[in-house]
């Protein structure tokens, strides 16, 4: 069977991932949690690679879970091995070193609003429709989950959507912080143009950056401060800042390689 995670060059550094499970709203079943994760690992390995955006085909962005697929399993370890995949798959979003960006179309909600928000950025078009509905599923969400999103939105927002479980306007969402910038044309090519600046600077400044700021949020500097201060150094002694010197003597941009 073929991969229903689409992988798409776009030339400049540019990577595009697609959702493509459109009869199923693009919610993931275990087979696309799995290819997506595949998928983000690949590109996030690829040295030529300074830009990823991930959207979902036929006009929306990620119904979440595959709430059918799942509740047709009966083998609790099976459930287990399920759940471990998409917290996976969240870990290698939020861990690549490089920009990600989430194109959001239409709807994104419960999982699929879970891996919007382990993007790095959201960008979202005008049909955007955003939502935590696990109160009319009788769910609740994971904690890891509520924690990134009362971060973003803030804490009366966050009760809200969980409370009244409604998916809310593209302008409204933005409003509150969780789409970064809204667009009226096309959410891919907005996306990948709100990241032009990004897709030029330098990789292991991004990365360093990256891991500062997660681990920041997380409350984990402590414990990793070691491989955070070597990110550091490494930037220090590296050759993109050699040539970031260079440059601005010979009045020029940089030509970044992430060594």
């Amino acid at each position: 069977m073929a991969s229903e995670i689409l992988i798409e060059r776009r030339g400049e550094g540019r990577a595009l991932i697609t959702i493509n499970r459109p009869h199923r709203r693009n919610a993931c079943d275990f087979a696309a949690w799995t290819d997506l994760k595949s998928a983000l690992e690949t590109l996030g390995q690829d040295s030529t690679v300074k830009l990823i955006v991930v959207t979902g085909a036929g006009g929306h962005f990620c119904a979440g879970d595959d709430v059918v697929a799942f509740s047709a399993i009966t083998d609790e370890a099976e459930k287990d091995r399920w759940r471990a995949r998409i917290q996976e798959c969240y870990a290698v979003l939020q861990s690549t070193a490089k920009p990600v960006i989430a194109a959001i179309s239409g709807v994104c909600v419960g999982g699929g609003c879970s891996l919007a928000m382990c993007c790095d950025f959201r960008v979202g078009d005008m049909s955007a429709r955003v939502g935590v509905p696990v109160a009319k599923l009788g769910l609740v969400y994971p904690t890891i989950q509520l924690q990134r999103l009362a971060w973003m939105i803030g804490s009366s927002n966050a009760r809200r959507w969980l409370y009244e479980a409604a998916l809310y306007p593209a302008t409204e969402v933005h409003a509150v912080g969780f789409i970064d910038a809204l667009t009226e044309g096309d959410a891919v090519d907005a996306a990948f143009e709100f990241g032009a600046p990004m897709a030029s600077a330098a990789p292991l400044s991004i990365a360093g950056s990256k891991a500062q700021l997660n681990a920041i949020l997380a409350g984990q500097v402590e414990n990793l401060r070691p491989e955070l201060d070597a990110m550091v150094v490494r930037a220090d002694r590296s050759e993109d800042f050699k040539e970031a010197a260079l440059a601005f003597k010979q009045k020029r941009p940089p030509v970044f390689r992430g060594k």
